[in-house]
């Protein structure tokens, strides 16, 4: 009768711990990061033990994406990196209505306490001048709301397939970028 209590007792702790998940890097973006030889997978090699869930998919755009309401911080140090806004730009769309989206899903993921590090949709001379709009709503709106933001300085026309979509060679350099900003301290 003592074991069976003992044992009840220790399966009962054992059940009532937490449950410690590993940290998630989601990617929310377009087709700058959705396909097969995109910077995210291009991260994935520079380190394997990353757990990188894609939500990216081509023709997304700001304004219409609506992230998923049961969307949870699982590990409390999840991370989101997002990159949108291209297709904003191609489309035309009205900045009214991408200010209004993207602070939405500014706010829904800081809600939930993600790590939010924005990207700058990248300057195009295709996409001109309607992505130097995007930027500067996607700039302005960051800086608001004290959420991380960074610029891919280094994107260069000339390593894309066709002005907007990287080589590998491009990709590799926003991994790159992207490993480093994964490993700085956001409270710097």
């Amino acid at each position: 009768m003592k074991w069976s209590k003992a044992l009840w007792l220790l399966i009962l702790l054992v059940c009532s711990q937490p449950i410690m998940a590993d940290q998630r890097i989601i990617v929310i973006g377009d087709s700058l990061s959705a396909h097969i030889y995109c910077w995210p997978n291009e991260l994935r090699l520079e380190n394997p033990q990353l757990n990188i869930q894609l939500m990216a998919r081509s023709g997304r755009t700001i304004r219409d994406f609506s992230l998923p309401r049961d969307m949870r911080n699982v590990s409390k140090k999840d991370v989101v990196i997002y990159l949108l806004g291209t297709n904003d730009a191609v489309l035309g769309h009205k900045m009214r209505f991408v200010n209004e989206a993207f602070v939405s899903h500014m706010v829904f993921l800081r809600e939930r306490g993600f790590r939010i590090i924005v990207l700058l949709p990248p300057v195009a001379s295709a996409l001109m001048p309607n992505i130097e709009h995007v930027r500067d709503v996607v700039k302005m709106q960051s800086l608001r709301l004290d959420i991380e933001f960074y610029d891919l300085d280094f994107w260069d026309e000339s390593m894309t397939r066709d002005g907007i979509h990287p080589t590998t060679e491009l990709n590799r350099l926003v991994a790159g970028y992207v490993y480093n900003l994964l490993a700085q301290d956001p409270a710097h």
